[in-house]
């Protein structure tokens, strides 16, 4: 039996919203039964217009310096651990700075010898859009309505996923975040999707089946069963995600996760593992992975 997930594992240490340290994180994923757990901070932003308003005393280079000192302490923790727990280290994606985001993030990837990468959009030019529903509203405004912003933030992952090639493309529809639990997308908006999916097929990336938005009570868990559907369609991995932030939300809601996949369809799911200096793709039937016992939390 296998239990995993590769998007979470923030921790307070590193990162202003979330709590506990990273290895108190680390403990938990052991408490909780997984064999693999993924480690994704989020990677640092570059420009002060970029910061979050918990992180004004760090700036830029604050941050910058935490990044760097995640990637040493989740390194020391893959080690000391190695017998309990496979820990992967990677990172979650931004696209900041608008300009240059392609060669920032490659750089964050070979700044260490990272297992895997994140690929995630939370911005659309810059604006970030799931902060909160006002925001969130506001930039579809400013964008010309929701279809013409949930387009351009598909057309964004979609060049992401070709750029970069993440081995996961993090909560695919983050967009719908705010829209409750009867989302759907128009067809205008699933054409855009269907790039994501072609760009992910192609990289051989895996979606983020991810429950933070289903452990907040913002709806179903990323993606919506009509992305999660067509995913299956096309023979596209999936893999999981708590989404963790701190010790209260490892594990937590992924059982919704494994709901959603299968009623999509699948029959397996995929999990990373390291396999001598390499780190590839195994598959496991949905029997064969096993949910850990854990309460729910909203948080």
């Amino acid at each position: 039996m296998v239990w995993f997930s590769y998007h979470g594992g923030h921790s307070g240490a590193f990162c202003r919203h979330a709590k506990d340290s990273l290895e108190e994180v680390v403990a938990r994923a052991i408490a909780a039964g997984f064999t693999h757990y993924g480690l994704s901070e989020h990677a640092p932003r570059f420009r002060a217009e970029d910061i979050f308003p918990d992180e004004t005393d760090l700036g830029p280079d604050g941050l910058q310096a935490a990044f760097r000192r995640y990637a040493d302490e989740a390194f020391r923790l893959r080690d000391a651990y190695r017998d309990r727990i496979s820990l992967l280290v990677g990172f979650e994606t931004e696209r900041l700075p608008p300009a240059d985001w392609q060669t920032r993030m490659r750089e964050i990837r070979d700044s260490a010898p990272f297992d895997y990468v994140v690929g995630s959009v939370h911005d659309i030019d810059g604006m970030v859009v799931d902060v909160s529903a006002e925001r969130t509203a506001a930039i579809a405004e400013a964008l010309g309505g929701r279809e013409a912003m949930q387009i351009r933030y598909f057309r964004a992952l979609a060049e992401l996923v070709s750029t970069l090639r993440p081995e996961v493309v993090g909560h695919v529809d983050l967009i719908r975040k705010f829209d409750g639990p009867e989302a759907r997308f128009p067809p205008a908006v699933m054409r855009e999707i269907e790039r994501v999916l072609e760009a992910a097929r192609e990289a051989n990336s895996a979606l983020d089946v991810n429950c933070g938005a289903y452990r907040r009570g913002l709806g179903p868990v990323y993606p919506l069963p009509q992305i999660l559907e067509r995913a299956h369609a096309m023979g596209l991995r999936v893999t999981l995600g708590d989404d963790s932030h701190g010790v209260g939300t490892v594990g937590v809601g992924l059982d919704a996760c494994l709901a959603a996949i299968a009623a999509a369809g699948y029959e397996q799911l995929s999990y990373l593992e390291r396999d001598g200096a390499s780190i590839i793709w195994r598959n496991a039937a949905l029997t064969e992975v096993k949910p850990a016992a854990v309460k729910r939390q909203r948080t």
